[in-house]
């Protein structure tokens, strides 16, 4: 957001930064797997080179918000050199805080030290998805019953790591889609603490599937599945609106398909998840960003080649895996 070091008194920004939209190549593709050991062979099996790389800070304690002490499986500063890097932050760990403290801004040089540390690894531009989900009770920090709290925290954040020197950050406030447990929109910190609208969909639905439900069956359910992330209250009309209203881009920090036997809920090895998702997207082209698709290797939603699979938790997606090629990799 560029604010300005000197101007950071006060609950207000201290300038706006103009957020355009997807460029005429369109939407950007980035990845998360959870491994940055397997990106390479990743992108060899896609095709060419992701244009965003996503990692997690993971959530133990304070002294893992500094890159210096997060498990990567190669330096990351080689990664960030050659893509966009996207970084998922909860607003403070668990067992150190709250998000009445970290509101009160009484955590603020521990921001400051995340955007320093950043920074310091070749990270000055990255990508922020601060937050997210916060209309979920699974959050942590989330902005149930306390929205006011919330927007609070986000703005003290987003302050305190923009007072860093060099600090050049994209912000992104990301529900997940739907309403969950609140109407989002109550937790929105405002047009000039925002970046872009973000958004977590998955292929998953409480319908998937009736028992003896043949091809023609699975389709149709598909078909109502996609169709209701689109149309529901908070779906992806809403937002489309939402984000033009506003004037922001709009991203998908993490999206993908399910495993069929992840908790009953999982649309499986669904290749018209992506067909629908990207033809979504080509509607919206004026509008979208850059989306990235969450394939952990360990996890139910992982698209790739199977030799980087390490689960035999969760079935393979390979017909959904070479649609999710053949859509956003190489011609």
């Amino acid at each position: 957001m560029g604010l300005n070091p000197s101007e950071t008194s006060g609950d207000q920004p201290a300038d706006e930064t103009d957020t355009e939209g997807a460029d005429d190549s369109g939407p950007k593709v980035g990845v998360y797997l959870g491994d940055e050991g397997a990106l390479e062979p990743w992108e060899s099996w896609f095709g060419r080179s992701v244009d965003y790389y996503s990692f997690n800070v993971p959530t133990s304690g304070w002294d893992k918000y500094l890159v210096e002490n997060m498990p990567f499986e190669r330096p990351i500063r080689s990664i960030a050199s050659e893509r966009e890097i996207a970084v998922t932050m909860k607003l403070f760990p668990p067992s150190e805080t709250t998000l009445n403290a970290v509101a009160a801004g009484e955590h603020a040089d521990r921001h400051r030290a995340f955007a320093r540390s950043l920074i310091d690894h070749g990270m000055a531009d990255a990508t922020l998805r601060i937050g997210h989900e916060m209309n979920g009770r699974w959050a942590f920090d989330n902005a149930v019953n306390r929205s006011n709290e919330f927007v609070r925290a986000w703005r003290a954040v987003v302050r305190a790591m923009d007072a860093a020197d060099e600090a050049a950050f994209d912000y992104v406030w990301a529900p997940h889609i739907g309403r969950g447990h609140m109407d989002p929109t109550d937790a929105y910190p405002g047009d000039e603490w925002v970046d872009q609208i973000g958004l977590t969909i998955y292929d998953k639905s409480q319908q998937y599937y009736p028992a003896e439900c043949g091809d023609a069956c699975v389709r149709e359910h598909r078909e109502e599945n996609w169709n209701r992330l689109v149309n529901q209250d908070f779906g992806l009309s809403y937002w489309a609106e939402f984000a033009r209203d506003h004037e922001k881009s709009l991203a998908f920090p993490e999206y993908g398909v399910v495993a069929q036997n992840w908790n009953g809920a999982g649309g499986g090895d669904n290749p018209l998840f992506f067909e629908r998702f990207a033809d979504w997207i080509a509607s919206n082209d004026d509008l979208v960003a850059w989306h990235n698709v969450w394939c952990f290797v360990a996890g139910p939603h992982f698209v790739g080649p199977s030799q980087l699979y390490v689960s035999d938790q969760w079935e393979i997606h390979s017909e959904a895996s070479e649609t999710f090629k053949n859509l956003f990799g190489s011609e």
